[in-house]
């Protein structure tokens, strides 16, 4: 019976690892703080710089214009930096979460291929579709793990479809 919940929990959190990995970046990957200092600063700048006329104090204009854009040069080298660290981190974890969860359903698959999930009294009868849910198990009224496996990612994946 365990194998019930465990199954449908694998599935589950396979279908919405994407979700899962998103929320698990947010914890793991924040800006750097020289980043985010540089940026006070920039618009600290800015702020300074739409004080000052262009017409009545153009060499200070030009001046505080120049270290804006000095600062804007060493913003984007730390953001290329962090954006390409972002895509490695987004990436492998999201696809480091699906492989262990794949993993983990392929060792279930394979080792309790042969255990029923569910075993039904004799009052039910799943004449035409027998062979199908109780495949690799041959036990008669039941639901086989690769089966439940296969129902359990065809409902996981329509639910994840549905929910934004």
């Amino acid at each position: 019976m365990y194998l019930l919940f465990v199954v449908s929990t694998i599935c589950f959190l396979m279908a919405f690892s994407l979700k899962i990995s998103k929320l698990i970046l947010i914890v793991i990957l924040r800006e750097p703080a020289e980043l985010l200092s540089l940026r006070a600063t920039s618009e600290k700048i800015r702020r300074e710089l739409s004080k000052i006329s262009m017409r009545d104090n153009y060499i200070e204009y030009v001046q505080t214009e120049r270290k804006l854009v000095q600062l804007e040069k060493r913003m984007a080298e730390l953001r290329d930096g962090f954006n390409g660290r972002k895509v490695i981190y987004e990436y492998g974890v999201q696809y480091g979460l699906y492989a262990i969860l794949t993993l983990g359903l392929i060792i279930v698959s394979i080792g309790y291929r042969y255990t029923p999930v569910v075993v039904f009294g004799k009052n039910f009868n799943f004449e035409p579709f027998e062979k199908v849910l109780n495949f690799p198990t041959g036990v008669p009224n039941a639901v086989s793990t690769v089966f439940w496996i296969v129902v359990n990612n065809f409902v996981a994946r329509t639910v994840a479809g549905y929910v934004k």
